[in-house]
């Protein structure tokens, strides 16, 4: 990796003992927020206080472990890298069904059950392209954020009246205040403000909340009489497992994995000038972790867990991506699970304010979702596979008992948002994949030359295809470099053909001629060799295999000969 100048500390270097910290605490204070996620699930489940305290404190225990995995970097556990996992609202909507099925007993188990899902995508996920490209998994994020944002209006819209009207004011008051204040953070706030926009706003809503009466007395007096230090302990929750609720826990599982998955790949950029493409052992390692990470959630009594782009985020615009920083993230949380009045305080927060932050929090993953599927440009089969399933999702909301007519076998299928739009948006994509294949080839014969006649197929194929500018870059200067090396080492004395084939999200690029084959990994020297003896073209030929995820050279001497690039 090439050390960017922006870096204070980069991910292999140890920052002073005296600052290490306080760089730790940055990231705690971000992962906190997302505290509010269990909190929602313990107030569903009518958790007694005494017990609820309890599952915070071995929450926080849970994401100290997950942030040290994630950053371990020997060995087939961990990506390396610092990027500690938050209590995910991938997971929420998925948790409060199994609630409804078998209590918080049902909710640790299936979490388990989807961190083991998540540690096996490890090996597979990478390879799973096709069936989940950007549209798919956009959808999911964004069926994720409908979720997340519908549980936060109902908390603030107080749909099910259990308010009167005097203290409902008050209350939708405080959550458009707590609301506006981390919006306007975010958009008009600059550095700390901006970065923890979240954190900021509940204390705005606290602030508000409090000579309001949103407080219930029986949470301050709770409050008050938590002790200030006691140790954590340990009591068996009971796990429960049901195939009733088996699916929106395995979506959760992939989107928590395509999540980490692009965390991961987020995190080798900062940390490397001269970055091509995702380095896949560091990206299964960190899905592994995560995964592991949820295991071990669900075990200690928590809610699942997931890699946070957030934490990402602010090590970026702090310059310090020290995969030692984990080693403070875990201390502080280790730290702070002795002290049980940090996590009634998170209990005693009043649903304004949890209500703003979940709708704050979806729709950052709705945005989110729509950025992947418009990542690439959209052309009638994305339309309709993001049309269809959105709409179909979005109709389990809109006619919940339409949906609970269904045939038993249907209701696991049918269960949520998440679960419908996943399975249409998947169907949809496979199906539409047939025929979706679209092939071009160009004859270079000698007449005229030969670099005009390339560029100029590519670009015409680039735009009848759409396809991003910086893979018909790519295919275009591997496919001149290919045709300098046939020329210069003279392994053809007729023509050369490029075949072109785009199957989203694959482009492939042939090129058949009658000759000698070329050996690519002959004449692929280390870059410290290249020297003026050796063209160009050949030492420029060694970066084929880090700009293509997979390249091969076949063919007989005096026969049929083949060079295959994918992007």
């Amino acid at each position: 990796m090439k050390r960017p100048e922006n870096l204070i500390y980069a991910v292999d270097e140890l920052p002073p003992l005296a600052k290490l910290p306080v760089l730790g605490l940055q990231q705690v204070a971000l992962i906190s927020i997302y505290l509010i996620i269990f909190v929602i699930i313990l107030r569903h489940a009518g958790t007694p206080p005494e017990m609820a305290r309890q599952a915070l404190s071995l929450s926080m225990i849970a994401l100290g472990l997950g942030a040290l995995l994630q950053a371990v970097w020997k060995g087939p556990v961990g990506s390396g890298y610092l990027a500690p996992p938050v209590l995910s609202a991938m997971y929420l909507q998925a948790s409060l069904t199994a609630l409804e099925h078998g209590g918080l007993p049902l909710v640790f188990g299936m979490t388990m059950v989807a961190g083991g899902v998540e540690s096996a995508l490890a090996w597979v996920l990478p390879r799973l392209r096709r069936v989940f490209p950007p549209v798919v998994s956009g959808v999911i994020v964004a069926a994720v954020g409908f979720e997340v944002g519908l549980i936060g209006i109902k908390e603030v819209l107080d749909v099910n009246g259990s308010l009167g009207p005097a203290s409902f004011a008050s209350h939708f008051v405080v959550a458009n205040l707590t609301l506006a204040a981390m919006a306007g953070f975010s958009v008009w706030g600059r550095g700390f403000f901006r970065l923890f926009c979240a954190l900021l706003g509940i204390l705005v809503g606290v602030v508000a909340a409090m000579p309001l009466g949103l407080f219930t007395p029986e949470a301050l007096k709770q409050l008050a009489g938590t002790p200030v230090f006691a140790l954590p302990r340990f009591h068996y929750p009971g796990y429960a497992f049901d195939l009733s609720v088996l699916l929106p826990f395995l979506v959760a599982a992939i989107a928590a994995g395509l999540r980490t998955a692009g965390v991961i790949t987020t995190s080798q950029q900062i940390n490397d000038d001269d970055w091509v493409k995702p380095e896949m052992q560091s990206i299964r390692g960190g899905i592994l972790a995560d995964g592991l990470s949820c295991v071990i959630s669900g075990f200690l009594g928590s809610a699942g867990l997931s890699s946070s782009p957030s934490s990402v985020g602010i090590s970026k615009a702090t310059g310090a991506t020290s995969r030692y920083i984990a080693l403070a993230v875990t201390a502080w949380f280790g730290f702070l699970a002795f002290f049980p009045k940090v996590a009634m305080a998170f209990l005693a927060l009043p649903p304004a304010v949890t209500g703003a932050a979940l709708i704050f929090t979806g729709s950052i993953l709705l945005v989110s979702g729509i950025k992947l599927i418009t990542s690439n440009p959209l052309d009638t089969r994305k339309t309709f596979i993001v049309g269809i399933s959105l709409l179909l999702g979005l109709s389990r909301q809109v006619f919940p008992a339409y949906y609970q007519k269904l045939a038993p076998w249907m209701q696991p299928l049918t269960g949520s948002t998440l679960a419908i739009a996943t399975l249409v948006a998947i169907l949809l994509n496979l199906l539409f994949r047939l025929g979706n294949r679209r092939s071009a080839s160009l004859t270079i014969k000698g007449e005229g030359p030969a670099w005009t006649q390339i560029e100029d197929f590519l670009q015409r194929q680039g735009k009848i295809w759409e396809l991003k500018p910086e893979m018909l870059a790519l295919a275009s200067r591997s496919a001149k470099e290919a045709f300098d090396l046939i020329v210069a080492q003279t392994l053809s004395p007729g023509p050369v053909t490029l075949e072109l084939s785009f199957d989203d999200p694959e482009l492939s690029l042939g090129i058949s001629y009658q000759g000698n084959p070329l050996n690519l990994t002959a004449i692929m020297p280390a870059p410290a060799k290249i020297s003026e003896d050796i063209p160009f073209s050949q030492g420029l030929s060694g970066s084929w295999r880090c700009l293509c995820r997979d390249s091969s050279c076949r063919g007989e001497p005096g026969g049929d000969c083949r060079i295959t690039l994918v992007f």
